[in-house]
C-alpha cells in the first residue's frame, strides 16, 4: 500500500495531487479576494467562492473548514506581501534617509499597483467580528514589522513611543493612500510618496528625540 507521502506526490497532468490542492487553494483565497474587492466583506459566502473560483465546496473543505478561514488567508496573505516587498527594497548598511524612501515608495507601489489590495486590506467594512479581527491581526502585523524596522533604523531602545508612532504612521498611511486613490488627494504618486516620507522623517526624528531624552 502507498504511503501518505507517495500518494502525495503522484503526478497527473504534471502536478502532483499535494500540489493540485494548493492550487485549488490559492484559486480559492484569490477567488474571495476579487469578490471582496467588487462587494465588500458582507457579499462573501462559501458558494459565491466557490462559484468564482470554479470549484465545487468539496475542493473549498479540502483547504478551509469554515469561511472565516479564508477570510484570515486573503489578509495574511495581503499583509504578507506587503511585508516582503517593503523589507525587499532594505538594504542593510544604507543611509536612513534613504532607507525609509525605498520602503515607502515599495510599499505604496505595492498597494496601488493594483489598488484593489489597498480597499480590501484598508477600505472594505467588516462583514463582523471574524473579518474584523483578521483584518486588525494583519494591520497589527504592519505596525508590528514598522516598529522593528523603526528601532533598528533609528537605533533605539525598546519604548512606547516607537510603537505608538509606528501605529499612526502605517494608520495614516493606508488612509491617505484610500483618500489618493479615490482622488480625495491630488498628486502624482511620486508627489504621494515624498509627502509621506516627509512625513514619515517628522515623526520618526520627533519619536527619536522623545526616546532618546527618556534615557539620558
Amino acid at each position: 500500500m502507498a504511503s501518505a507521502d507517495q500518494v502525495g506526490r503522484r503526478s497527473y497532468g504534471g502536478q502532483t495531487s499535494d500540489q493540485r490542492a494548493a492550487s485549488r487553494r490559492a484559486a480559492l483565497v484569490d477567488a474571495a479576494f476579487a469578490l471582496v474587492a467588487e462587494h465588500g466583506w458582507r457579499g462573501l459566502s462559501i458558494e459565491a467562492v466557490c462559484r468564482q473560483a470554479g470549484l465545487n465546496k468539496r475542493y473549498f473543505y479540502e483547504s478551509f473548514d469554515r469561511l472565516d478561514a479564508v477570510i484570515a488567508a486573503v489578509t495574511t496573505r495581503l499583509a504578507g506581501e506587503a511585508i516582503a516587498v517593503t523589507l525587499g527594497e532594505l538594504e542593510e548598511d544604507a543611509p536612513r534617509d534613504e532607507a525609509t524612501r525605498r520602503a515607502i515608495a515599495a510599499f505604496i507601489a505595492y498597494l496601488t499597483d493594483d489598488p484593489r489590495r489597498a480597499r480590501v486590506l484598508f477600505g472594505a467594512v467588516p462583514a463582523g467580528d471574524a473579518a474584523a479581527g483578521h483584518r486588525a491581526a494583519a494591520i497589527r502585523r504592519l505596525i508590528t514589522t514598522a516598529t522593528s524596522r523603526g528601532r533598528s533604523i533609528y537605533a533605539l531602545a525598546e519604548d512606547p513611543a516607537v510603537e505608538l508612532s509606528a501605529a499612526m504612521l502605517v494608520g495614516g498611511t493606508s488612509q491617505a493612500v484610500l483618500d489618493w486613490l479615490d482622488g480625495r488627494v491630488d498628486c502624482t504618486r511620486e508627489d504621494l510618496v515624498d509627502d509621506l516620507v516627509a512625513l514619515w522623517h517628522v515623526i520618526g526624528d520627533a519619536t527619536m528625540a522623545r526616546v532618546v531624552g527618556r534615557v539620558t
